[in-house]
């Protein structure tokens, strides 16, 4: 491996044994296509979310929010994990899966319910597993607003090449065989607010659930 991914292994075996720490990252970098010669810090963002499941299986408890830290400090930018609110970059299903992990400890900090939960989770869901199938790459954002942080707002934003009949997939009346447009209705009838703007440059969904 070279240096910056031997300084990802080395952060990632304070945590875990050297062995795993090194399967991990190679398994991410496999997973994303790139080559553990060539990659650069900058390819290995797109590793984010499947090194952040890895923590999230494989680091005890006690640890997992240090470890989470020390990644967001590697790549330099980005909120810890450990704070009360998160963003990642979407690029694969493994960042689907950080992405609804990571919704489902903001909601057990915040005391949500398990109902709000599901909720909150599978919003998070259908909103990253949209940018994967029709964008390829996005930003998932999920915060506490509102008064005394009582409502998760959440928000997608892509510059894939917008959604040309919104209106009609709102509506509930377009079909399709590929999926395109339930995920989008799923989550407006799961929101408390929902929000959706859309053109050639991209399209950005903010919706928000009421703990």
């Amino acid at each position: 491996m070279n240096s910056d991914l031997d300084a990802l292994a080395q952060m990632l075996a304070r945590y875990i044994s050297s062995v795993n720490a090194r399967a991990l990252v190679l398994r991410a970098l496999r997973d994303h296509g790139l080559s553990a010669a060539q990659v650069t810090r900058r390819d290995l963002k797109k590793c984010n979310g499947a090194l952040r499941q890895g923590i999230e299986l494989f680091v005890t408890p006690e640890h997992r929010d240090d470890a989470l830290r020390e990644l967001a400090a590697f790549y330099g930018t980005g909120e810890p994990l450990g704070s009360d609110h998160f963003s990642i970059a979407i690029c694969s299903e493994a960042d689907v899966g950080a992405a609804r992990s990571e919704a489902r400890r903001l909601c057990t900090r915040a005391g949500a319910d398990a109902f709000t939960m599901q909720k909150v989770t599978s919003i998070v869901s259908e909103l990253a597993r949209n940018i994967v199938l029709y964008a390829q790459t996005g930003t998932i954002d999920i915060r506490p607003t509102g008064a005394n942080g009582r409502r998760f707002s959440i928000t997608a934003i892509d510059a894939g090449p917008g959604i040309p009949n919104l209106d009609q997939i709102l509506s509930g009346q377009y079909k399709s065989k590929t999926g395109l447009g339930r995920g989008l209705t799923g989550v407006k009838r799961l929101a408390d607010r929902f929000d959706v703007s859309t053109g050639h440059a991209g399209t950005r969904v903010v919706a928000e659930v009421s703990l």
